[in-house]
């Protein structure tokens, strides 16, 4: 029987079962497997499984032996070596055995997070078991999953890049507060440094320019022509005096 992963809604329902050698296998072999399997049933797989490597060394390539050994490895939670048993199964030529391995191989890989590749087997066996209900359902099932992780991913990408972005536009908003203030700043002051230089040209005496030559003709002159009006002006009143004879 198949290591199945038959699933509803949630929850996951495992039947596992041994495949009993046929009779042309040695006794010792065929021995071995059924007390493997009373192991198995009773859960107790680390013996089962001491006995089914017992086994294999009698019939080290037993396709049943690699099968049960699959089946208990996965049991046990030993996914990488129950895969590596049940690709040993392959090389039987047994198309149904082949068939169980693919989708028990299905099973396995997706224990193990490697959904395309638990697709892929479970392809493979429903190729050999087109018919296969389980086989069908877990393949559906896997097939949602990947694409339920898929977009998972990507909504936590979006979110990823949304908070780099939005972290960029408040880190941009700040460094331009932050230029503003340099620059109100840097205003300020030079509007305080002016204030204070005019207020000391204010305070300071005004110098007397120095006069050009032009002007200082220009202001003798002026002195001149101020000289002869007076002058003129003296003259004038000079002629215009009457002189009073004494009286002797």
């Amino acid at each position: 029987m198949k290591n199945n992963i038959i699933i509803s809604v949630a929850t996951a329902v495992f039947i596992l079962a041994m495949l009993i050698p046929a009779l042309s296998v040695a006794q010792s072999v065929r021995e071995k497997v059924n007390q493997a399997n009373d192991l198995f049933q009773s859960e107790k797989f680390e013996e089962a499984m001491n006995l089914l490597r017992d086994a294999a060394l009698d019939d080290p390539e037993s396709p049943f032996l690699h099968y049960n050994m699959g089946n208990t490895l996965y049991k046990q939670g030993n996914f990488e070596e129950a895969f590596t048993e049940f690709e040993k199964v392959l090389s039987a030529k047994d198309s149904d055995m082949h068939f169980r391995s693919y989708y028990n191989m299905g099973n396995t890989l997706y224990r193990m997070g490697k959904l395309p590749e638990s697709i892929l087997s479970y392809t493979k066996a429903l190729q050999l078991n087109p018919d296969d209900y389980e086989s069908k359902f877990n393949l559906e099932y896997v097939r949602n999953k990947l694409k339920q992780q898929q977009q998972d991913q990507q909504d936590q990408q979006d979110r990823q890049q949304n908070n780099e972005n939005e972290e960029q536009k408040q880190q941009g908003k700040q460094e331009e507060e932050q230029q503003q203030g340099e620059e109100d700043k840097e205003q300020e002051q030079e509007g305080e440094e002016q204030q204070e230089e005019e207020q000391q040209q204010e305070s300071q005496p005004s110098e007397q320019k120095e006069m050009t030559k032009e002007e200082a003709e220009k202001l003798l002159d002026a002195l001149k022509n101020d000289e002869k009006d007076l002058q003129q002006q003296k003259k004038m009143k000079s002629k215009g005096k009457i002189r009073v004879l004494k009286d002797w």
